[in-house]
């Protein structure tokens, strides 16, 4: 090879420096660079002046990117039933305010993957830079996430995973851990026999999927006198609670413990105190909330297992934000943390969702 020819190759900027430097993934790169279609035109323009730099540069990315100013990201949970994602909600306006970064947030229908599938549309037409967002497993969310990420646009699960899709990441709990820790509790409360219920939103949750298989597999492996029953799905639903329920304790008059793995606690609690079980049946729940709170006090729950929702929020913009930076990192899972009523602490829910 001829000197010049090998001056040539090593002013060449590789993919990597260039998805480095445009804070992009290497993917989003070799589209671009190929012109295959599907690249928003601004995440051109940003691919080809990262190109065009490292070039005028001698091929070496910056060792850390600018912070970028301005950014506006939008945020996608479900709505319905239930506190924990408002929470949530309000712990993204503070992220965003601490931070410095501009939010539009929006509640999605539960469980509605049209709605959820035409709200994705919408942020990546806009003027967004970025997304977090609480998938539900159903081939149009999942469609529609593809097409995001192999455009390059910045994506963020937060509170349940969607596998196969290349996000920035996931920023929650490891579900299945969390449901392990639920059956262990459960398992010695219970005094290692009797029967449980288990109480769930819906499959379309991967993160109730995944705690259910915890639950399960560490009753079955480590204590055999328990009996689980059939799984009962209720949409996160206080009154669908309240029934199922009162029909478990009717049928089930020795059941011993109940986990809920959603939401929908109080008609649980409701079913119990009526029934005169609340102080026999040992209760886990998730997600510390003012009514889990309550009930984590009055001892008709026994413990919570409870993700930081502040700390989710943080992370998962921060993502976004590294993303935009060039300097991205491993987002690791959230801790578990489980509250009983020694250990309880306040939940500041005054805090406007504006």
């Amino acid at each position: 090879m001829h000197q010049n020819e090998m001056n040539e190759d090593r002013s060449k900027p590789r993919v990597v420096d260039i998805a480095l430097q445009a804070g992009v993934s290497t993917a989003t790169v070799d589209r671009v660079l190929n012109g295959r279609p599907g690249v928003k035109a601004k995440t051109v323009q940003k691919v080809r002046e990262a190109e065009d730099w490292l070039v005028k540069g001698g091929g070496r990315p910056m060792v850390v990117a600018p912070k970028p100013l301005g950014l506006k990201i939008d945020v996608l949970l479900s709505g319905g039933p239930g506190f924990a994602n408002e929470i949530l909600m309000r712990e993204f306006t503070r992220a965003g305010r601490d931070m410095g970064v501009a939010l539009s947030k929006k509640f999605i229908p539960r469980a509605s993957a049209v709605e959820l599938k035409a709200a994705l549309e919408e942020s990546a037409k806009g003027s967004s830079d970025g997304l977090i967002f609480q998938p539900i497993e159903h081939r149009l969310v999942r469609d529609a996430v593809m097409e995001l990420a192999e455009s390059g646009f910045p994506i963020v699960c937060a509170l349940t995973t969607l596998p196969g899709v290349e996000t920035l990441g996931y920023s929650g709990l490891d579900n299945r851990a969390a449901g392990r820790a639920a059956g262990l509790l459960l398992g010695h409360l219970m005094g290692r026999r009797g029967k449980v219920a288990i109480f769930m939103s819906d499959a379309l949750y991967r993160s109730h999927e995944e705690r259910e298989s915890g639950v399960r597999n560490i009753l079955r492996a480590e204590f055999p006198d328990i009996l689980t029953l059939e799984s009962l799905t209720t949409m996160d639903d206080p009154e669908a609670c309240y029934r199922a329920a009162l029909q478990l304790l009717e049928g089930h008059p020795d059941i011993a413990g109940i986990c809920n793995l959603g939401g929908g606690n109080r008609g649980i609690e409701k079913a119990l105190i009526e029934t005169g079980k609340a102080k026999d049946v040992v209760y886990i729940a998730f997600n510390l909330t003012p009514l889990t709170r309550k009930a984590l006090l009055d001892g008709t729950i026994d413990a919570v297992i409870h993700q930081d929702m502040g700390k989710i929020a943080r992370t998962a913009i921060e993502a976004v934000c590294q993303h935009h930076n060039g300097s991205r990192k491993p987002i690791g899972h959230i801790p578990i943390e489980i509250i009983m009523r020694e250990n309880i602490r306040d939940i500041d829910f005054d805090m406007p969702l504006s």
